[in-house]
């Protein structure tokens, strides 16, 4: 059995379209366009892509997650982890190991993070 994935445009319903991409300010979009469409995007761009010029795309950093803890439970959990084998350092980050672990055995669920 053969399973075929159609990818149809975003503004015409049509099939055979593609993601194109474009930036505008801060933000990027994309978009599933049929050829005809992208091109219709190319020309209604193309007295400002005649004046421009390519930016260095910087790739956007990543968010680190970082549980919600206070500094007392954050010494709770280090404790812990010293107590049933853990290695980690004494200063800096919580390996995820240890906070899941920590989180299981205690019971806590879907900790919050900042």
């Amino acid at each position: 059995m053969a399973i075929r994935n159609v990818v149809v445009s975003d503004l015409s319903g049509k099939p055979d379209a593609a993601a194109v991409t474009f930036g505008l300010g801060d933000t990027w979009y994309e978009v599933d366009l049929t050829p005809e469409e992208q091109k219709g995007l190319e020309d209604a761009l193309e007295s400002y892509l005649k004046v421009s010029r390519k930016a260095a795309v910087s790739p956007a950093a990543k968010k680190r997650l970082v549980p919600e803890t206070t500094a007392e439970e954050r010494d709770r959990i280090r404790a812990w982890g010293k107590e049933n084998g853990y290695e980690f350092a004494e200063r800096g980050r919580i390996p995820k190991t240890l906070q899941k672990a920590y989180d299981e055995a205690h019971g806590i669920d879907g900790r919050k993070q900042r």
